[in-house]
Parts: C-alpha cells; sequence; structure tokens
C-alpha cells in the first residue's frame, strides 16, 4: 500500500498568492508527502483534515498533522487507513 494525493485542477489566486487543495490517502502508512513545486514557489500556510470515520478516535488522538517540508512540499503524518482533505497557501511558482 501507498500514501497517495490528488490536487484539485481549480486553485484560487489571492493577489501573488495561491490557494491549492486535494485529498490524500494513506493506504497501509502512517505518512506520505504531497510535492506542490510546480505550483508553488514556497508555502505560507498550509492545513490537513481527516475524512471523518476514517480510522481515527475523537478530540485530536490519532488525528492528521501536516508539515511544511521545503520550499513547497507537505508532509501528512496519520494513522494507517485514514483519508481526508489538504490545502496550502504560497506564492506562485
Amino acid at each position: 500500500m501507498a500514501f497517495s494525493s490528488t490536487i484539485d485542477t481549480r486553485p484560487t489566486v489571492m493577489g501573488n498568492l495561491l490557494m491549492v487543495t486535494g485529498t490524500w490517502n494513506a493506504s497501509g502508512v502512517t505518512s506520505g508527502s504531497i510535492d506542490l513545486t510546480s505550483l508553488l514557489a514556497d508555502i505560507v500556510a498550509s492545513g490537513v483534515m481527516q475524512t471523518a470515520g476514517s480510522g481515527a478516535s475523537a478530540a485530536g488522538v490519532d488525528g492528521a498533522f501536516v508539515q511544511n517540508t521545503g520550499a513547497a512540499a507537505l508532509s501528512v503524518t496519520c494513522v494507517s487507513g485514514q483519508t481526508g482533505l489538504w490545502w496550502a497557501m504560497g506564492r506562485r511558482n
């Protein structure tokens, strides 16, 4: 199994910033990377949300977390089998 992600085809432009969204699926793994270098020069803010009922306890235990790793990449850490949504806002490439 592997980590997979999608990037929505219609990003939102806000001045010199671009908001990109998508989905992720951690099938059999507990982490994965989302490479946005084709769209963003760097990331200024990001977030990740797990889909309800996708393998986590309540109240933030075993939730999904995101970290900006490098110029325009996200690292998602989660529980194996979780799915969810992600977003990133950054300067356009």
